[in-house]
């Protein structure tokens, strides 16, 4: 993200919206939009999911949600912002690293018996961390298709 710039002002600038054209297209005043973005004020969900569809920006719907809501900050993993083709390698190479350590045969032997037991603990736990990055990058994947950044 750019050093003063968070994450609704950053999509509005990839969209190449001014503020004033930005906060007529949200039917809010540029005084709310610019509070939005200077971090004083945060957005309602309803302006919010206007500005996804305005600024076309899946990545924004989860920032925003990350943001928003502490118990969503917990559950989506952090998007990193690239574009297609970095986003599209990132996935094939988080992939691969995952099937190449085998844990895709590992977890299978962890969860068989539906128990996990505290010897087992450490490894699931590594385990369900290279999945986040997996998740992680595939929604990479797919905010940057949809946000049309190539």
């Amino acid at each position: 993200m750019q050093p003063g710039c968070n994450i609704y002002q950053r999509a509005r600038n990839i969209r190449g919206l001014t503020q004033e054209r930005a906060a007529e297209a949200l039917g809010i005043s540029v005084r709310s939009l610019a509070d939005y973005e200077a971090g004083v004020r945060f957005p309602p969900d309803k302006v919010a999911t206007l500005m996804v569809d305005i600024y076309d920006s899946q990545l924004l719907a989860v920032q925003h949600l990350r943001q928003s809501a502490a118990l969503a900050y917990g559950v989506i993993p952090d998007v990193p912002e690239l574009c297609l083709s970095q986003a599209a390698l990132n996935l094939i190479d988080t992939v691969y690293a995952f099937a190449d350590n085998k844990l895709d045969r590992e977890l299978i032997n962890i969860c068989r018996d539906g128990v996990i037991s505290q010897e087992e603990q450490p490894r699931f736990d590594h385990i369900m961390e290279q999945l986040s990055e997996i998740t992680s990058a595939a929604m990479a994947l797919l905010c940057s298709h949809r946000d049309r950044r190539d």
